[in-house]
């Protein structure tokens, strides 16, 4: 329970430096451009047969080549539930999987002034997915009460893990969406979905599609 508080605390920690970095280069510059979104991510061909549909994060940004052209560095992070199916298989009661990536992303836009501007984006990077098998556990956990100011042991169920595999893996990605201003700023309103694939040395590549809702200055 406590390292996977921690890998959160992590995640968003780095999400957070990530975005006020560029956040505030974004508003020295119009050369440099940031985004941040999230949304649902789908697993697809062989890994939708042992995961449910997760979620997704994105943290992306760069520089501007021309008011066309983009080369950007973005930041994805997925988290899919096991199925019934994958936990039979590994005979334990609970388990998910997440995957990182950092890829090198080329972004072409179409219309970037105008009120609806289409783009396209894929690139090539590095990518780390993480199994994790859980099973529940009955911990003594300390409760504190705030209006009478005392703290009390109380029992609780947690999910706890009981085995990790993790691999570093090329893949590449490829996709596009559309934004729409926000205003009279800088800031846009995007939507996009994207095609991943991660490659193994065993066994099929990983594949999936998040779809992501976001803001871009």
């Amino acid at each position: 329970m406590k390292s996977r508080s921690t890998s959160r605390f992590r995640l968003l920690s780095f999400l957070v430096v990530v975005f006020l970095s560029t956040f505030s280069l974004a508003q020295i510059s119009d050369k440099i451009n940031i985004a941040i979104g999230g949304g649902v991510s789908t697993p697809t061909d062989d890994a939708g047969k042992d995961l449910h549909t997760g979620y997704n994060w994105d943290v992306s940004g760069g520089y501007n080549i021309n008011r066309y052209l983009s080369a950007n560095l973005d930041f994805g992070y997925q988290r899919w539930g096991l199925n019934s199916a994958a936990l039979q298989r590994f005979q334990e009661p609970g388990g998910r999987t997440t995957v990182w990536s950092l890829t090198v992303n080329p972004v072409v836009h179409f219309n970037p002034r105008g009120k609806f501007d289409v783009y396209t984006t894929g690139g090539f990077g590095l990518y780390h997915r993480n199994l994790s098998l859980t099973e529940p556990f009955n911990e003594t956990i300390f409760v504190c009460d705030p209006f009478f100011g005392f703290c009390f042991p109380q029992t609780g169920t947690v999910n706890e893990v009981v085995a990790r595999f993790e691999v570093y893996k090329g893949g590449f990605n490829a996709g596009g969406g559309f934004s729409v201003p926000i205003g009279s700023t800088r800031m846009r309103f995007f939507t996009e979905a994207r095609y991943h694939r991660m490659f193994s040395s065993a066994g099929t590549d990983l594949t999936y599609v998040p779809v992501t809702f976001g803001i871009r200055w």
